[in-house]
């Protein structure tokens, strides 16, 4: 396809791709996620070096912005006032009224940091008449607040 064609359909020309043996592929980072480096505050070539660590740490080829994503849900966990309203959804659904009086925020703060957890998939909410209960949004979430609270109970 020409360029103008590109160009006309909003259509981002991509770099060619290295050779997955090839030393440059190491340092090749389609356009997208040279931008999502530079959110982060890493450059281009420490994008690469992040998704190829990824990949062998977890066996998935996992994108910049999957990686951008794990570290926003860690970002919001290390909050302790969200983490709290993550443990107490953990318990069972609640509403933000009764969050708010358990944890001792005003029901502004705990509504916004509900939006934050929600919109990284921590928690999910569910409206039941003119309620809307959080809960956790799957079991992977469970497990990992688990697993950092065995890690630092760990001897």
């Amino acid at each position: 396809m020409a360029e103008n064609d590109l160009k006309s359909r909003n259509v981002a020309a991509r770099p060619a791709m290295a050779s997955p043996m090839s030393p440059a592929a190491s340092l090749a980072l389609p356009q997208d996620s040279a931008a999502v480096a530079a959110r982060l505050g890493l450059s281009a070539a420490q994008g690469a070096a992040v998704t190829r660590d990824a990949l062998a740490a977890t066996g998935r080829a996992l994108s910049l912005p999957e990686i951008e994503a794990a570290a926003r849900i860690f970002a919001l966990l290390g909050d302790a006032g969200r983490l709290q309203l993550v443990l107490r959804c953990m318990e069972h659904p609640q509403t933000v009224g009764e969050l708010a009086e358990a944890t001792g925020m005003s029901q502004s703060l705990t509504s916004h940091h509900l939006r934050h957890l929600r919109d990284q998939r921590i928690l999910a909410s569910e409206r039941q008449g003119r309620h809307i209960y959080y809960r956790i949004d799957d079991e992977h979430i469970s497990c990992v607040v688990q697993d950092i609270f065995a890690h630092v109970t760990h001897d």
